[in-house]
């Protein structure tokens, strides 16, 4: 931990419990953008094909009210901007950012022609705090996602790392926000291997899961198409996701993978096991060692807690994604999964 003066904590805490909003979307939930972001993460779910009854996934939550390709926020949002504690921190010294763990409640799934708005409170910043990475903030904002006549539909603790850019790595350190993500929270999981594994979008039998059960493992190449088509996907324009000096000058070896996409794709991996009539409740993971072009990224989970309802069951699983450097992703999330019916 860095000591910081105290006109600068002061500074900073006069940014915190401000809730900023609304911050509309640009354009209403559509099959087209469904389709853009199936396509970039491989997600073939049927529940997202066009029809009278297609949802939108629920990990696009965040995309549909982020900023155009300008920077502009959709006409009739607020002018307030929502992420002044970024800016003013580049002021005191700390340009560069990275995204380092979400934690999302899914209240219900979004359909096409519903228009999303959000609203934005930065509820918590750090002590400043020396990584690996370099030297900043942790900063937390707590995003409250609401359809056009205020219906909540998500809500999210969306953590930052606002930081100095580390000079140079040494032998015992690396240009890695692994170790920053554990400043947030620590985590441990299990190794898995490949196995091939197909999804078929069966709704899985919760009569048949035990605690423990292993998820099946999925492979990921990450490659430069998929990081800068997740990153266009998820209408998330900033460059050190498309942009190699700008990466380098974050301290980073090359352009890397986006929290939303991490996000996409665990929800991907989750809806593909649980099947197409499963549905997100929650989701917690933090990001770690970075996805890079020219890595693979193996997912793998297991099942940490079952619960029989009324209609339906929840079952809660451990996941991760690890690849060459090391875990990129570990979390937690709940479905909910339909009641099979037993009877001829």
């Amino acid at each position: 931990m860095s000591n910081a003066s105290q006109e600068e904590t002061q500074q900073l805490e006069n940014l915190k419990g401000h809730r900023l909003g609304p911050y509309l979307s640009h354009n209403p939930v559509s099959a087209t953008q469904i389709w853009q972001w199936c396509s970039a993460m491989g997600d073939h779910n049927p529940s997202y094909r066009p029809g009278d009854n297609q949802i939108a996934p629920p990990a696009m939550m965040q995309m549909w009210t982020m900023r155009d390709i300008n920077d502009r926020y959709a006409p009739g949002s607020t002018a307030a901007p929502p992420y002044q504690v970024f800016d003013d921190m580049r002021l005191l010294g700390y340009p560069a950012n990275v995204a380092v763990s979400y934690d999302i409640r899914f209240h219900r799934y979004l359909r096409v022609g519903e228009r999303p708005q959000h609203y934005t409170t930065v509820v918590n910043i750090s002590d400043r705090k020396s990584t690996r990475l370099g030297t900043g903030y942790f900063v937390t904002e707590r995003v409250e996602y609401m359809t056009s006549d205020e219906i909540a539909f998500a809500d999210a603790l969306i953590t930052y790392f606002q930081y100095q850019p580390a000079a140079e790595p040494t032998d015992q350190e690396s240009n890695s926000p692994a170790d920053t993500a554990r400043e947030v929270q620590g985590s441990t999981v299990p190794d898995t291997g490949v196995d091939g594994w197909q999804p078929d979008f069966s709704d899985i039998d919760p009569g048949q899961l035990q605690i423990g059960d292993p998820l099946p493992a999925l492979r990921v190449p990450v490659t430069h198409k998929l990081i800068v088509g997740g990153a266009i996907a998820t209408q998330d324009f900033i460059p050190v996701h498309h942009n190699l000096p700008a990466a380098q000058a974050a301290g980073m070896q090359d352009i890397f993978m986006n929290i939303l996409t991490t996000s996409g794709l665990s929800a991907r991996y989750l809806s593909d096991w649980a099947g197409a009539g499963s549905r997100l409740r929650n989701i917690k993971f933090n990001l770690m060692a970075p996805n890079f072009p020219g890595d693979v990224m193996i997912m793998g989970g297991e099942i940490v807690g079952l619960e029989a309802g009324q209609g339906e069951a929840s079952v809660s699983v451990a996941f991760h994604g690890r690849n060459g450097l090391g875990y990129h992703t570990s979390g937690t999330a709940t479905l909910a999964l339909p009641n099979m019916n037993t009877t001829s």
